[in-house]
This record gives structure tokens, sequence and C-alpha cells, in this order.
């Protein structure tokens, strides 16, 4: 199927690794030129160059996303570039004390601030820079990567869940706020998926339950038993990087302000 993606350009945040670094690949070989972002450079530009020596186009910046300065200048550079982006992914998040499975008590405010800073605020700024740039074009897409646990709520990083059912609700209001201008918000909830930054917590399960020693035994078990899901097999970030293309794409020109689960049927 021809996405009808060609020409367009697309900023992924957070994609020097993981789900990132996959919907950065498969955009770029639906022909869309794709500005690739991370914090550490070499693995920023690692993921920009391999796009280039497979024939895409590609540019990589770096900066931290909760400083406004450094959003700033990565918008300078990639206006020099490309002239703005047709597509933005908010994918860039995550929790800044790790993923150590406490609890709701005695976290303290400022894990909690810390976390809505690099999740909630970094992507209200991103959207802040990049939406009115999609506007004066009449076309373009925002599309905030959020998660499932939002919508589940288990017993464990709560301040993480929080950040996520806010990008939900914060998609749906910029969807209605971007009413008739041709550019559309949504997110998706992403359930668990296998990726360099999961592998050790996934491994780490398997051998708390004593499933076995290799992946290839244990995954089946660990998605269907274990995590419940109605599939039989955890994640890629092929899964991801697929929904997010078709949600870029004009084919969905009539969806906005919806959650996507993409969760294997938890």
């Amino acid at each position: 199927m021809d996405l009808q993606l060609r020409g367009r350009t697309a900023l992924v945040t957070g994609s020097s690794s993981g789900i990132g670094e996959a919907i950065a690949h498969f955009l770029a070989d639906e022909g869309v030129a794709v500005v690739v972002h991370g914090r550490d450079q070499g693995r920023t530009q690692a993921v920009s160059e391999a796009i280039t020596r497979s024939g895409g186009r590609s540019l990589f910046v770096t900066g931290d996303l909760t400083d406004g300065a450094a959003v700033a200048t990565m918008s300078e550079v990639i206006a020099r570039e490309f002239d703005g982006v047709d597509i933005l992914v908010n994918n860039a998040g995550g929790r800044p004390k790790g993923w150590e499975r406490n609890g709701w008590l005695g976290q303290g405010a400022e894990a909690w601030i810390d976390t809505f800073k690099l999740n909630v605020v970094a992507t209200a700024r991103m959207i802040d820079t990049f939406a009115p740039g999609m506007i004066s074009k009449g076309w373009g897409r925002c599309i905030q990567i959020a998660s499932a646990i939002a919508l589940h709520q288990p017993p464990n990083f709560p301040d993480y869940q929080a950040a996520k059912a806010a990008e939900i609700n914060l998609s749906r209001s910029l969807s209605r706020s971007l009413a008739g201008s041709g550019v559309t918000a949504n997110s998706i909830s992403a359930g668990i998926i296998q990726s360099p930054g999961s592998q050790n917590e996934l491994q780490g399960i398997v051998r708390e339950l004593g499933l076995g020693e290799r992946w290839e035994d244990v995954e089946r078990t660990l998605a269907l038993d274990i995590f419940k899901q109605t599939t039989g097999r955890v994640g890629r970030g092929k899964d991801i990087a697929a929904t997010v293309a078709f949600l870029a794409s004009p084919l969905a020109d009539f969806i906005t302000g919806t959650n996507i689960v993409v969760d294997g049927g938890i």
C-alpha cells in the first residue's frame, strides 16, 4: 500500500534507539525526510547516517526537550534544512528515576514534577514550537506516543501512568483546537515493546519467575500467561512504527482526537 508520504518531513523525538528508531526507519522507508533526535550525539548521528546509507534523507539534532533554549535551537536548525516539519512524533519520554518498582507512596513531589516535565511539558513545548508551521501550510500531524499503562493502572510507576494519561488527554484537546486547520492530533498507547531499553526488565521478569533461559522459549508464555495478552508475543518497535506511519499518512485524514491502543490485546 502506498501511504502517500513521499516528500513529507518528520521529526521523531527520542529516535536514537528503541521505538523511536524503529519509527524513524519506517517513515524513511516510506519516503519521508526524517529528523532524528536524541540526547547522545553519537547514537543519534548513527541512526541518521544509517537512514542516509539506505537511500533516505535525514538530519540529526540533539537537545534536552525540557530546555526551552535547546528546543529553539533545534527548531532553527530544522527550519534551515527542511523549512519546518509536516509530522511531529512525540516519542521521547520516560521516567527520570528509572524503572524501579516503587509504588504510590513516598516518592515525593519532585519525582512527579520531573516525570511530568520529561513527558507532558516537553510534548507541549514541541507542539507549541512546530504546530504553527503545520497550520500555516494547511496540513500536518501531531502524534504522541503514550502508553497502555495509562489505561490499566498497575500499582507501580504512578507518576509515569499519570503523565501518559495526560498525553492522551492533551492530544484530544489539541485536536479540537486544530479544528478545520488540516492538522490532526492523535495518540498511541503502546503496550509492552521489546527494545534495548526494556530488554533487561523483561529478562529480569523471566529470571524472577523461573521461566527459562532462552527468550525464544519463554516469550509466548510471558505474553499469554504473565502479561495476559491475546497475542502470543511481546510487541516490536515496528508494531508502533506501522501505526505511526498510517496516522501520519493522508489516508488517516479522518482520524483525529483518537487514542489507538497497540498492546497485543491486554
